[in-house]
Order: structure tokens, then C-alpha cells, then sequence
């Protein structure tokens, strides 16, 4: 690693909210400029999900996990408001396959 001290020289910065605060640090881009140094604040990025979601329904969800493998999650159930368990068992088992068509 190199170090260089730069005297008498001007910085630009472009922040994406209001600037920095005391002992903050940003992420971004430097770069030298024909009248000294431009940086520009990165735009703050969503936590990266570790398993992206393909489907998304009203009783389930599908994903698929980093070894490749696809995962499904339920929806929690009100039992109280299943009136026919057949007809609701219907409806779960129609939108797993439609999930699982994605995969194919």
C-alpha cells in the first residue's frame, strides 16, 4: 500500500442524503479531476438475500438456497377461519404446483 499526501488541493463530494457526519465513513468512488479530487457516495444497497425468493403466494413462498436446493415455506394458518379442510388443502396443493412449475 502507498501513501501520498495531497496539499492544497480541492475535493468534491456528491453525497446521496445531506453529507457526512464527524467520524462516519461512506462508501463510494475517488477520483483525481483537473482541478483536484471528485468523490461520489455510492448508493446504500438492500441487505443482499442469501436465498432469493421465485414465488411468492398467499399459503406459500418458494426459494431457492445457495446448495441449489429449493425450499418451500408456509404461510401460517388461521385454523379458525378453515371451514372446509378439503377445499383449503385443494387451494395449498394447486398453488404448490403452480410454485414448483417454476423450477422446471
Amino acid at each position: 500500500m502507498k501513501k501520498e499526501v495531497y496539499r492544497k488541493t480541492t475535493l468534491a463530494c456528491t453525497f446521496q442524503q445531506e453529507g457526512i457526519k464527524e467520524n462516519e465513513c461512506l462508501k463510494g468512488v475517488i477520483s483525481k479531476a483537473n482541478d483536484g479530487f471528485k468523490f461520489e457516495e455510492a448508493v446504500k444497497q438492500k441487505r443482499h438475500r442469501l436465498n432469493p425468493k421465485l414465488f411468492d403466494g398467499k399459503y406459500c413462498s418458494l426459494v431457492h438456497m445457495q446448495n441449489g436446493r429449493y425450499q418451500i415455506h408456509m404461510r401460517t394458518i388461521d385454523a379458525t377461519t378453515i371451514i372446509k379442510p378439503e377445499e383449503f388443502a385443494s387451494k395449498v396443493y394447486k398453488e404448490l404446483v403452480k410454485a414448483l412449475k417454476i423450477t422446471q
